[in-house]
Formats: structure tokens, sequence, C-alpha cells
């Protein structure tokens, strides 16, 4: 039981891994096409670590799980 643990554990830490790589390429993506369709708007300060709040654009604060 303990090797299949390890074994599962292996295992999600690289569906997160993959997951996040994923998402990185998928928001690059989109900025390139925000870009392209906008190209007097500045995409430099965007970032997935950002959100907007009262019409500003601010780093997300940390989630307490």
């Amino acid at each position: 039981m303990i090797a299949q643990a390890a074994n599962f554990k292996v295992a999600e830490e690289k569906l997160v891994g993959e997951s996040a790589t994923s998402f990185a390429d998928g928001f690059a993506e989109a900025l390139v096409q925000a870009a392209c369709m906008n190209p007097d708007i500045d995409v430099s300060g965007c970032s997935p670590l950002n959100e907007v709040v009262d019409d500003k654009l601010v780093p997300l604060e940390a989630s307490e799980e």
C-alpha cells in the first residue's frame, strides 16, 4: 500500500505539472491573440497571477488552503 500511495503521489505531481504548463501555454496564446486583435493595448502587465479589482490589475491574493 505504501508503494501504491507513492506511485499515486508521483502521478498526481506529474498531472499538476502538465496542467500548469497547459494553462501557461494557453494564457500566453490568449495574450498573443489579444495583442493581434488590439495592437494598441499593452498586455505586458497581464499575468495569470493577477486579477482585476475595481478596474485595476492587482496580484492575486494567496489562498488559505
